[in-house]
């Protein structure tokens, strides 16, 4: 009994990946660095930007569904920003809903995030919804690409 289970079918379907490990020259970590200070200077730039062009509002686009340690803390040091430096000027997504009906109260901001991989299908089907957008390196990169061949550059 026990031969018969899917782990040790697997092993020996594809034994490649056993010795995997075992060879130093086949796989590769990476570290993504990521800080308090670039987060809040590139959510404060973009909050600047927003209330001085008064536009609704700022998203802050990140993968801390998977990435929680790096891109998390991004979007948690996004939000703390904005509260701690901007208070009275912003709200977020949620309370806009859960303390003001889904409208946003004259003169407030709208801080909200959005995972990355959701904002890529939404800036091109919803881009009314968006006004400034705060994002790490990568998805800026993948999102302005995206935004460019929208409109043909």
């Amino acid at each position: 009994m026990g031969h018969g289970n899917k782990a040790s079918q697997s092993d020996n379907r594809f034994p490649e990946v056993k010795n995997e490990s075992k060879n130093p020259s086949r796989f590769r970590i990476g570290i993504k660095p990521i800080s308090v200070f670039g987060t809040q200077r590139l959510v404060r730039k973009a909050i600047n930007y927003a209330l001085a062009n008064n536009r609704k509002s700022v998203t802050l686009v990140h993968k801390g569904n998977i990435m929680k340690f790096t891109e998390g803390a991004f979007r948690d040091w996004g939000y703390e920003l904005a509260k701690k430096e901007y208070g009275k000027k912003t709200i977020t997504e949620e309370e806009q809903y859960s303390k003001y009906g889904g409208t946003a109260p004259e003169g407030k901001l709208i801080i909200k995030d959005r995972i990355a991989d959701s904002m890529f299908q939404q800036i091109l089907t919803r881009t009314d919804e968006y006004d400034v957008v705060a994002t790490p390196n990568l998805n800026g990169d993948y999102l302005s690409d995206a935004c460019a061949a929208q409109v043909g550059v």
